[in-house]
């Protein structure tokens, strides 16, 4: 188990892309330490991407690429500005605002974040505000993104817990909220400490314009949850329903995006898809390892007899997901803890639901700490910001997510309150 490890940790400092680091890593272990065929690391790579509940992940991305391509977060961001743009720190509460919205078109944190931060990090430096400021605060919002439905994050775990993802999808809604609540109180202490600018007055005519453009994409995560949460339709059909949306008004109704640019937005779907089903795959193998070489009855007795208090038990796994998360990937973590976790879970009697909003909280602090913290480059790239800038901005944003999630691991309730009330399936 030591060299599966360390073989990965070694194939990640020499720079080799994830996916490829855990499939490796995983053969050296078989070929050096079992005496089972190779092609068993094959078999666990191909039956790990054949998920019938990974079917919704392409058509979610596709759907996040389509409403990027018809102008949605130019549409989204003067919205946001003509409402609570003239407020003081307006710009900075505008890039949460926004994040909570585009959570419900990408899906995703790095779409999420290369999108809006492309168009809001330099609007803020234009304004006053200091270009570090700027980059920790669009890094921590794009946080929000795989919270919110529809979740690539959800997805992912739902095929490896077999949880609900329509269920996954609800349960995000609150504790998504609450974290963007808490980072704009954040912004609100920040800005008058500061001192930031005030955006100019909000003007009627505005409003109603912005909003006017703004409409159809506004629309979309209303008619996908409303959907979900009526029973209407499954978490895989709102893909579906999102792709054909998307189409529509993004050729028929804004006219952005022409026909002829559908191959390569199709394309760039479709490569986004790849990446994430080679990792989602080469992790599937690695999981399978150690679960096959670590008893789960034995893991269990030797989990219950450091704690028999499912809370310490809670927090023990949020510091070892923050741990193994700045270092690799959040879909990976998931992938490879959660059937080693599903025997300790069952055991102290945890909703599957409940850990999954709280797994997927605490992987968003990976992508915002050192060394890997992905959006933390992605910002850097896009808005030529220093990452030590950043990490000198960050903390105030990375604290609340901290506490959203212990908010959200110690009062289930948040996180399954609308799955209760609706009675999901």
């Amino acid at each position: 188990m030591i060299l599966l490890i360390l073989s990965m940790l070694a194939l990640l400092v020499l720079g080799v892309r994830v996916a490829y680091a855990i499939g490796i890593s995983s053969l050296i272990y078989i070929v050096f330490c079992t005496d089972i065929s190779p092609m068993v690391v094959a078999q666990q790579i191909s039956s790990g991407a054949d998920s019938i509940v990974l079917i919704a992940l392409p058509f979610f991305l596709l759907a996040g690429e389509l409403m990027n391509a018809g102008g949605i977060t130019h549409r989204l961001v003067r919205f946001a500005m003509s409402l609570i743009g003239s407020i003081k720190g307006g710009l900075s509460f505008v890039v949460v605002f926004t994040n909570m919205i585009m959570a419900a078109v990408s899906g995703t944190a790095i779409g999420s974040g290369a999108a809006i931060g492309s168009v809001m990090i330099g609007t803020m430096q234009e304004k006053g505000y200091s270009k570090g400021f700027a980059g920790a605060l669009n890094a921590a919002a794009a946080t929000i993104g795989p919270v919110l439905p529809p979740s690539v994050g959800f997805i992912i775990y739902a095929s490896v817990s077999n949880a609900s993802v329509g269920k996954l999808f609800v349960a995000g809604i609150i504790p998504g909220l609450i974290l963007g609540a808490g980072l704009m109180a954040v912004c609100y202490i920040i800005s008058h400490k500061q001192n930031f600018p005030s955006g100019e007055r909000i003007k009627l005519k505005e409003i109603k314009s912005s909003f006017k453009g703004a409409i159809w994409s506004l629309l979309m995560p209303v008619i996908m949850i409303g959907g979900i949460m009526s029973g209407i339709i499954t978490a895989t059909e709102a893909g579906v329903v999102a792709v054909v949306y998307a189409l529509v008004v993004g050729v028929f109704v804004h006219k952005d995006v022409k026909i002829s640019t559908l191959p390569a937005v199709f394309a760039k779907a479709a490569k986004q898809t790849a990446r994430i089903m080679f990792i989602i795959a080469g992790a599937a193998a690695f999981g399978w390892i150690i679960s096959r070489d670590i008893d789960p009855q034995v893991f269990v007795e030797s989990v219950t007899s450091i704690t028999g208090n499912k809370w310490v038990f809670m927090l023990l796994i949020i510091c070892i997901i923050i741990i193994v998360g700045t270092v690799m990937e959040g879909g990976s973590v998931m992938i490879i803890l959660t059937p080693l976790l599903l025997p300790v879970l069952h055991e102290f009697g945890i909703d599957l639901v409940h850990f999954g909003v709280v797994f997927q909280l605490t992987t968003m602090l990976g992508l915002i700490t050192p060394p890997v913290g992905i959006m933390l480059f992605v910002i850097a790239g896009i808005g030529n910001v220093s990452i030590n800038d950043m990490l000198k901005n960050i903390l105030p944003f990375y604290l609340v997510i901290f506490v959203v999630i212990l908010l959200c691991a110690f009062i289930p309730d948040i996180s399954l309150w609308f799955v209760n009330s609706f009675q999901l399936k």
